[in-house]
């Protein structure tokens, strides 16, 4: 008579059991790469899960990126063939501005040539040919010489009362000087005081001859109206 199996030969029946199953799966769900094939053609593969072409071409399609950068749906790849030499402007008409055929160009009517320069002479002469002739140099008059220019002008308007050249003027000194001034004032008796040198012209002797040839030989204290005024004396 056999033996009742116990419980110890059961465990190991179970676990043998399970361990067939294990390999039957792992069977049915692991397999080694394929190699790959060397006849020229292209395995394809059925797409599996959520790898869908419709799904990605509807995401590319609705890709945020700007439209001007170049993308496979408004760019593509030009071949660059380079033209023979010399058909650079192949591909353009050319504008011609005068006939091929007839030359019509508009210019003036041709002038005749004198044969001889006197001929040329003849047909325009100049004008007054003897212009010139037994004429003598302009004779130019020299300017009255002067010693200086004075220029009166009122202080309160600014307006020029007396300006004439002073032929009678010899100043002392025969150094160059500059252009003087003197204030002075004036009421109806004349000169209220001696003239004030303001602007100095470098030389001492001609400041005190002007002031002095002013005061004494113009007399500007009887020729102005009574005022202020800024007298400007230069060479």
């Amino acid at each position: 008579m056999s033996r009742p199996a116990t419980g110890g030969g059961r465990l190991w029946v179970v676990i043998a059991l399970m361990g067939v199953v294990g390999i039957v799966w792992l069977a049915t769900h692991v397999r080694l790469p394929e190699a790959p094939r060397t006849d020229g053609q292209t395995v394809t593969h059925p797409s599996v899960g959520l790898v869908d072409p419709v799904v990605i071409q509807g995401t590319m399609l609705r890709d945020p990126t700007p439209l001007f950068l170049p993308t496979e749906f408004n760019s593509s790849r030009k071949d660059y063939r380079p033209r023979e030499p010399g058909g650079g402007f192949s591909g353009y008409p050319a504008e011609l501005t005068f006939s091929e055929a007839e030359l019509a160009l508009h210019l003036p009517p041709a002038a005749a040539v004198p044969s001889a320069p006197v001929d040329a002479l003849a047909g325009d002469p100049p004008g007054a040919p003897f212009l010139g002739f037994g004429r003598t140099d302009m004779i130019v008059e020299p300017l009255a010489p002067r010693g200086a220019y004075v220029d009166i002008v009122d202080s309160g308007s600014g307006r020029s009362v007396f300006s004439r050249p002073l032929p009678d003027a010899r100043p002392p000194s025969s150094a160059p000087w500059k252009p003087m001034e003197f204030m002075a004032a004036v009421d109806p008796a004349g000169l209220v005081g001696p003239l004030v040198l303001t602007v100095h012209s470098n030389v001492a002797e001609v400041d005190a001859y002007f002031a002095r040839f002013l005061s004494e030989e113009l007399r500007v204290g009887q020729r102005l109206e009574p005022g202020f005024y800024r007298i400007c004396v230069g060479p």
